[in-house]
């Protein structure tokens, strides 16, 4: 029996990648008209399956980035971030290609929404966020872009693999159990942003976009929700929530050893692991007690989040791993 509640996905799940997955053949039905008419008025930085994504959609997002992460634009930022936004478009592609081969759809209505909750989160009337942001030169078509293209892959989730996510109240207990084993001791409030790299080849890349971001947030601690909505691919990051009180031991060794170093609002330099790179925030410490312990509605959801979560990335490497993506610069 399944005693998963019922969650949704934000749509606002980063997308970023730092993995650059091994292309295979070209398939045929590639459209090389779309491609020639595309490229006519402008240079292709990549092609995926049948669709092409240019370097104008790259600057476009690239602008955007710059503002909704809270990060100072600068010469050497826009070098760092390049190949990591042609990643994200690549996902992009790859997700909504997904989408729509199952048939899902998204409206214009369902956009203005997801508008509405990027401005709500900014803490501004959707009309003056739309203002800002065309002062400041960002074209309103590409977040919209990037909302339909989250939401599409909201609904793939929602429609392939939420109906296999199951908690139990086995499992509830079990880790109810975890927990009141570990009263008395240390327990922290972190937020992280996590950068999988599944490509080992593009290890260093990673490290390089890491330290740079790291050193950026350092000097701007309050981007971080930002940033991590923009970059991370965490549970949570959506939102640029923190993941909430975890205990030491929960997380890998080795963030376990850098929390031990972190003092109450810090962040610590990229943590490499053996899935990828993070970046945590302390936000606060304190020693576990029996009225702190969640209740079994929170950690069923906060199980079926994990779950899920590692459920659809599986999913999407398995997409990647399949289509054909030629990079051009």
């Amino acid at each position: 029996m399944k005693y998963f509640l019922i969650m949704t996905i934000t749509i606002l799940m980063s997308t970023a990648s730092l993995s650059a997955v091994a292309a295979p053949p070209q398939p045929s039905g590639t459209n090389p008209s779309k491609i020639s008419a595309k490229g006519s008025q402008e240079s292709i930085v990549a092609i995926v399956n049948k669709d092409v994504i240019t370097a104008s959609d790259v600057k476009a997002r690239m602008e955007l980035i710059a503002i909704s992460s809270g990060l100072k634009p600068s010469k050497e930022l826009d070098e760092k971030l390049r190949p990591q936004i042609i990643d994200m478009l690549v996902d992009e592609q790859i997700r909504s290609q997904e989408a729509s081969r199952l048939g899902l759809t998204v409206d214009t209505k369902e956009i203005d929404s997801g508008f509405e909750q990027i401005a709500k989160q900014n803490n501004i009337p959707a009309d003056v966020f739309k203002k800002a942001l065309e002062q400041r030169g960002i074209k309103i078509n590409t977040m919209r872009d990037q909302i339909k293209a989250q939401i599409a892959w909201t609904k793939v989730i929602q429609k392939r693999i939420r109906p296999k996510i199951e908690v139990t109240d086995a499992d509830i207990d079990s880790e109810l159990d975890r927990l009141k084993e570990n009263i008395g001791k240390d327990q922290y409030y972190i937020a992280e942003i996590y950068l999988p790299v599944t490509n080992p080849t593009k290890l260093e890349e990673a490290k390089t976009f890491a330290k740079k971001l790291t050193e950026q947030l350092k000097l701007e601690p309050e981007a971080f929700p930002k940033a991590a909505r923009q970059f991370s691919q965490s549970p949570g990051a959506a939102q640029g929530k923190s993941i909430g009180w975890v205990m030491q031991g929960v997380l890998a060794k080795e963030i376990d050893e850098s929390l031990l170093s972190l003092k109450k609002g810090e962040i610590s330099a990229p943590i490499e692991t053996s899935t990828g790179l993070y970046i945590i925030k302390l936000q606060d410490k304190r020693q576990l007690t029996t009225d702190q312990l969640p209740s079994r509605d929170d950690i069923t959801e906060k199980l079926g989040l994990e779950r899920m979560d590692r459920a659809q990335r599986r999913y999407y490497l398995d997409l990647r791993s399949q289509a054909f993506i030629e990079k051009r610069g």
